[in-house]
């Protein structure tokens, strides 16, 4: 399923949206859940290609909101937390380089070589993970993913205590704390 997932995002194309110059025309009910779920006027959106599709054009503004944009026309959607979520991790060689290779919920498929590109962050005592996905965009990895990734990592000491350290390309990512 997950391969097919990834084989209709891959035939979507990546459209440039900061070219086009729609109309804003205000809310639109339509909810992307914590959970990734998504929701149009309290129904689910069952079909992954419509999700797909809408998730192609999403784009986050400076102000922070997150707006559906087509060449002639905008919406402003509600996000609760992020977009995406990230639901698998590979470990892989590419371009010479060893570097973990993620795949969101939107068969989105992205690369760990940017620095700044994870950053863990707590709440209440809880790692809240977070990948970056493209222009703005940023993925909730999830949890059996972070665990993944917590066990290929490798203990840093230091002064301020010990921490788990992943590596991906030529980055090291601090994903916490021991």
């Amino acid at each position: 399923m997950l391969e097919q997932l990834i084989d209709n995002a891959q035939k979507l194309p990546d459209y440039d949206l900061a070219s086009w110059k729609p109309v804003f025309h205000g809310d639109m009910d339509l909810v992307i859940t914590a959970n990734g779920d998504w929701y149009h006027q309290g129904t689910a959106i069952d079909r992954p290609k419509i999700k797909q599709l809408f998730a192609r054009l999403l784009q986050r503004q400076a102000n922070g909101d997150y707006w559906i944009i087509t060449p002639v026309e905008a919406f402003r959607i509600t996000v609760q937390d992020l977009p995406f979520i990230i639901v698998s991790a590979d470990y892989v060689e590419k371009n010479g380089l060893n570097l973990w290779q993620f795949t969101t919920n939107m068969g989105d498929v992205v690369d760990l070589h940017q620095a700044d590109q994870l950053i863990v962050t707590y709440d209440s005592e809880q790692p809240q993970p977070k990948l970056f996905v493209r222009k703005g965009l940023w993925g909730r990895i999830n949890r059996p993913v972070f665990y993944q990734l917590a066990l290929a990592s490798k203990v840093i000491e230091s002064a301020q205590g010990d921490f788990a350290q992943l590596t991906s390309g030529v980055h090291q990512y601090n994903i916490g704390p021991l």
